[in-house]
C-alpha cells in the first residue's frame, strides 16, 4: 500500500489472502483520501524486499521457493 502522488493511491500483494485484506485496504485508502492518513500513513512505511536480479532472477528464485515449501509440507 502506498502513494505515488498526493491522488494516486495502489495497494497490492495480498499473497493469496485477497478478499478479505483487500476491503480492509480499500477502507484505509478511503479514509485517507477523505482526510484521515493515520492507518494508511502505517502501510506506507512497510518495506518492501526486492529481490535481487530483477525479473530475471526473482522468477525462478520465487519458483524455487513455492517449491521448497510444497516439499516441506508433503513431507510433513
Amino acid at each position: 500500500m502506498g502513494r505515488i502522488q498526493d491522488n494516486t493511491y495502489y495497494v497490492q500483494g495480498y499473497s493469496g489472502h485477497g478478499l478479505c485484506p483487500s476491503h480492509i485496504a480499500g477502507n484505509v485508502i478511503a479514509d485517507a483520501i477523505a482526510g484521515d492518513s493515520e492507518r494508511f500513513d502505517v502501510f506506507d512505511k512497510v518495506w518492501h524486499l526486492k529481490l535481487p536480479g530483477g525479473l530475471w532472477f526473482a522468477n525462478p528464485t520465487l519458483a524455487l521457493g513455492m517449491m521448497w515449501y510444497r516439499l516441506k509440507e508433503l513431507l510433513a
